[in-house]
């Protein structure tokens, strides 16, 4: 028997539902089957790409729909079929492209390839970083590269970004900050921490204005009659913050960067002791009311 109020569980996958082998833990399947036995809707909800998650969730139990690229897209989690689309508007995409394709990192645009035939289209004058085409060869992403961009080429375009040095990184977000405001929502953070400062690697990734992953769940949320106070959001990264702050209840992991553990109601364990299932388990005894 739960003692569970929350009908809804968001989980972040990397730092979160993922351990740092990129796996989820018996534990943790075990712990999302008990939440859903007792009839709370339980969701994946990453700044992944469906096709970037594909290899990890594949023993997610009772798959339905997940929330992937930070909440741009609901998407079937077996099938990758969209449900929901939130795109960047076509001239400001343009924008920013125009902001980071003197760069000498490649700009990546995220599309969804059941609409496209591709996940990335690159362009700009630079070039893919080693990380990055490790991370597509990983992950089996389908690029389209092409130079001379129109705004033809930008009507499916669910994210705007490039893997770069970290300095060259945070100066553009400043940049883009300052010229496009409000019209986006924006994230740089670290990817691969270097003892040398100036060759850390960084993401940064654009997305429209409404788009987080807190559009994510709440449009979830709404199909099932769920509250947003009946939500709860786990994560550990700064993209997960406006969720945690939004949710009923907001968990950050024991891993979690310190903005994360400030706004959240409850910290868990670390994605390597299983705090998923800690949490849940939590949740279920009434103990995170």
């Amino acid at each position: 028997m739960s003692n569970m109020k929350y009908r809804m569980i968001g989980l972040d996958l990397d730092g979160t539902l993922l351990n740092t082998d990129g796996n989820i833990s018996p534990q943790n399947v075990a712990a999302i089957q008990r939440a859903q036995d007792a009839g709370v809707l339980v969701v994946p909800c990453t700044g992944r790409s469906w096709k970037e998650s594909t290899r990890q969730i594949v023993n997610f139990p009772n798959p339905g729909l997940g929330i992937f690229t930070t909440g741009a897209m609901i998407a079937d989690i077996t099938s990758g079929q969209a449900v929901d689309l939130a795109m960047i508007e076509p001239h400001v995409s343009m924008q920013i492209i125009e902001k980071l394709k003197d760069l000498p990192e490649a700009v990546l645009i995220l599309t969804d390839r059941h609409i496209t035939g591709y996940d990335y289209l690159v362009t700009g004058n630079g070039t893919l970083t080693h990380n990055t085409q490790w991370w597509f060869g990983q992950t089996q992403i389908v690029t389209h590269f092409k130079t001379d961009i129109t705004l033809d080429d930008l009507h499916h375009a669910l994210r705007v970004g490039m893997v770069a040095n970290g300095k060259r990184a945070m100066a553009a977000s400043e940049e883009i900050q300052k010229r496009l405001g409000e019209q986006v929502n924006m994230h740089c953070f670290e990817a691969v921490h270097q003892p040398d400062p100036d060759e850390c690697v960084f993401i940064l990734e654009i997305f429209g204005a409404s788009v987080d992953k807190w559009r994510g769940l709440n449009w979830l949320a709404r199909q099932h009659d769920i509250k947003p106070d009946q939500i709860v959001m786990m994560g550990d990264e700064i993209n997960d913050v406006a969720a945690i702050t939004k949710a009923g209840c907001g968990i950050a992991m024991g891993n979690a960067i310190d903005a994360v553990k400030q706004a959240a109601d409850h910290q868990t364990l670390s994605c390597d002791e299983h705090g998923v299932a800690y949490a849940i388990d939590q949740l279920m005894s009434g103990q995170w009311g």
